[in-house]
């Protein structure tokens, strides 16, 4: 698995729903990073609440379009960023459309970063007209699942750091960059280096092991631990060095218009509290149950009351498997077993659209709501019927 993890990154350009002048060469740089992992669930959580009103959907927008994060949930399925966007669009006006006047907007959106799509995380910088020009990347088979940027390097990091810390406790084993993309020689190429074979660089990370080692954009990698260099032998000893629990070392001969070189790729030792962390989501009674919140977040109540049960709020994407007309309500994610919520009946895939009596329509007017021990019944939606539900007296 390369930077498919590699040449595939190109790819992911369309994906990631980045304006696309910020992806010339020359306005985006990609740093190579290795996450630092957070000592538990709870503070990755409460990182990535704190720096929450600082996010932005896209490392750039235009002058006349405003983002505000208004929800950011976690749960064991991932993490999900709803955000308000408003702007001015031109509208036509008259038969010929030669005339325009402006149009005030406002849309919701939301979108999630789901821990099972997340290979490894890239911090990268888009230099050209960008309000947060920081972005934490995650890079894997859904890569196209979320990015978050920000204003600045040091909480892109930061992000980054929290990203991977949850991803590892609800089982993914994350990987470390390549540092480098490479691909097969073209026939133009080919044609322009006569005789010179191998795997041709496209890319370098910054400050990653390729770029350490002196390997540059154009350079081609003619051998790779002393074998013709391909897609496959290349992701083959990459993948090697990487697994390797004291760190591991790539032996690369390149070709360059100066002369043949060969270069040593130091992939460092990453010390992955995976069993630690995977043991905080594991156990019920322990189980760390992640606060949703907006920006800014007032001050919850005292958690008086555990339900038991995580919850999001609905998205488009669930309207049809959950039998909606509309996408409002929280969806229930998961029910703990013996829980407040379970000895009511609430089942993992319910919406939850009223409290008393109320429609749910602010996840943090819930969660205040259900801490503070008001709750007395629910409506839920279920499998195309509203079923309802009541707390116990005796609570």
């Amino acid at each position: 698995m390369f930077r498919s993890r590699s040449v595939i990154r190109l790819a992911l350009v369309a994906l990631l729903a980045v304006p696309a002048p910020l992806f010339a060469k020359s306005n985006v740089h990609t740093y190579w990073y290795q996450p630092h992992y957070m000592a538990s669930v709870e503070d990755a959580s409460n990182r990535l609440q704190f720096l929450a009103p600082h996010f932005a959907p896209v490392g750039s927008r235009p002058a006349t379009t405003d983002y505000t994060l208004t929800n950011l949930s976690l749960n064991k399925l991932g993490i999900n960023l709803s955000y308000n966007e408003s702007g001015v669009n031109q509208v036509p006006q008259g038969l010929l459309g030669l005339t325009s006047i402006s149009v005030p907007y406002t849309k919701e959106s939301v979108f999630s970063i789901v821990y099972a799509g997340i290979e490894f995380i890239e911090i990268r910088n888009f230099t050209a007209g960008s309000v947060a020009p920081w972005c934490a990347i995650p890079m894997g088979k859904d890569s196209g699942n979320g990015i978050i940027c920000v204003s600045n390097r040091e909480d892109a990091e930061r992000v980054a750091d929290a990203l991977a810390t949850l991803a590892v406790a609800y089982g993914k084993n994350l990987n470390t960059s390549f540092s480098m993309a490479i691909g097969v020689m073209t026939d133009k190429e080919l044609r322009k280096h006569p005789g010179q074979t191998g795997c041709m660089v496209r890319e370098v990370d910054e400050n990653g092991p390729a770029a350490q080692a002196g390997i540059q954009e154009d350079d081609i990698v003619h051998a790779i631990n002393g074998l013709p260099c391909s897609l496959q032998t290349f992701s083959a000893a990459l993948t090697e060095a990487i697994a390797k629990p004291q760190g591991g070392v790539v032996h690369a001969e390149i070709l360059r218009k100066s002369g043949p070189l060969t270069v040593d790729l130091h992939f460092p030792h990453s010390e992955v509290p995976a069993a630690q962390l995977r043991r905080q989501v594991a156990n019920p009674a322990q189980q760390y149950e992640p606060t949703p919140s907006a920006a800014p977040t007032p001050a919850a109540p005292p958690s008086s009351v555990h339900f038991g049960f995580q919850v999001r709020p609905v998205i488009k994407d669930d309207m049809a498997p959950l039998m909606l007309t509309k996408a409002e309500g929280l969806v229930v994610v998961s029910v703990e077993n013996g829980g407040l919520a379970d000895t009511m009946g609430v089942l993992a895939g319910d919406v939850i659209l009223q409290v008393n009596g109320e429609q749910v329509s602010d996840i943090n007017h819930f969660v205040q709501t259900i801490r503070s021990g008001a709750a007395r019944s629910f409506r839920v939606w279920r499998k195309g019927q509203t079923i309802e539900l009541s707390v116990p007296q005796s609570l």
